[in-house]
């Protein structure tokens, strides 16, 4: 019997041991017919310097919930993107703004004339089999609130984001990959150049997936000038997160990262006023659900439309088209006066 257990303890450690050390290939998965329910929120946190006050506490935070429709497309798959729903709320100096897209009370005010419009908003994403995002469509008709961060910028940036932060090659915990991106500043001007670096640290098994358990640390650079000027320069402090990838999903069901960055004014600051500005974002995307494309009304396959042999003009409609229903006494009347009345037509 002990030497039983020690087998089957033997036999534990080994599973344990394989499950936490295999090379796994992290590789983002869309399958055409789904649907794929995101949610992106992002917190923020700022002092904004006033001259002769000091720092001005300033937070908010955006939640948008996302709808990603998979299709066939000949370079790999299709993801139509709209949303589902918006929600905002902002506070600044005793000023609270509250926005949400599902909720006639709070569609408007300040934020509705700006948010609205990318409420409404639809665009494509065009991913190779490999899962690499290779073109957007639809972005130029975006009328998306780039002076509040969430421009067509931020959100190619969003779409980009999961597939470059994966590995070019399979991994194993305790390897490392790193991947750089462009981080749009919006109406600060300019693009941040992040170089993130990865680590897996272990796959887990969650409700019987495997999910690889990605930390995240990065170093930035200053904000790149891409036509005209940055109203702020960005220093950083720093760059970290997670990420919970589900191996045979293909798909982060979490992804977190947090970065603390400090404004400085360029030039000369005026009297009274601080020269910094402190910052700090938290963003979480999160994968909601998965599930089949809602099934549009169409047509059974091998059947024609009847053509109308209806004659011209404005013909009474029939009792059935009126949605009238007659009893069995109401129709044998009828018809005795339809036979009725052809008899009176006759010469």
């Amino acid at each position: 019997m002990r030497i039983r257990i020690q087998a089957l303890l033997v036999v534990g450690a080994l599973a344990v041991s394989t499950v936490s050390s295999w090379a796994v290939e992290l590789k983002l998965k869309w399958q055409p017919g789904k649907r794929y329910v995101f949610e992106h929120s992002s917190d923020y946190t700022a002092k904004m310097p006033l001259p002769g006050q000091g720092l001005m506490e300033t937070k908010g935070k955006m939640v948008m919930t996302m709808n990603n429709d998979v299709s066939a497309h000949e370079k790999g798959v299709k993801v139509g993107t709209a949303f589902a729903g918006i929600r905002m709320r902002s506070e600044m100096q005793g000023l609270v703004m509250d926005y949400d897209s599902e909720n006639p009370a709070k569609s408007g005010g300040i934020l509705g004339p700006l948010l609205q419009p990318l409420a409404d908003a639809k665009y494509d994403a065009i991913y190779s089999k490999d899962g690499t995002l290779l073109e957007m469509k639809g972005l130029d008709q975006v009328q998306a609130p780039g002076q509040m961060g969430i421009g067509k910028a931020e959100l190619e940036a969003m779409a980009r984001q999961s597939s470059k932060f994966l590995p070019k090659q399979d991994v194993k915990p305790g390897d490392s990959w790193q991947s750089d991106m462009e981080l749009p500043m919006g109406a600060l001007g300019g693009d941040l150049s992040i170089k993130y670096s990865f680590k897996l640290e272990a796959i887990e098994e969650r409700k019987g997936r495997a999910i690889a358990k990605v930390s995240i640390t990065g170093t930035m650079n200053d904000a790149v000038e891409e036509g005209g000027e940055s109203v702020l320069n960005v220093e950083a402090k720093s760059v970290s997160g997670e990420m919970l990838f589900d191996i045979e999903l293909g798909q982060p069901l979490e992804l977190r990262t947090v970065l603390d960055l400090e404004m400085v004014v360029p030039g000369p600051v005026e009297a009274g006023a601080p020269g910094k500005m402190p910052m700090k974002t938290l963003s979480v995307q999160k994968l909601l659900k998965v599930e089949d494309l809602p099934a549009k009304a169409a047509k059974p396959s091998g059947t024609t439309e009847k053509k109308s042999t209806a004659p011209s003009g404005n013909p009474k409609p029939s009792a059935s088209s009126r949605g009238e229903t007659l009893t069995p006494e109401e129709k044998k009347a009828r018809r005795k006066a339809r036979r009725e009345k052809r008899k009176a037509a006759k010469p």
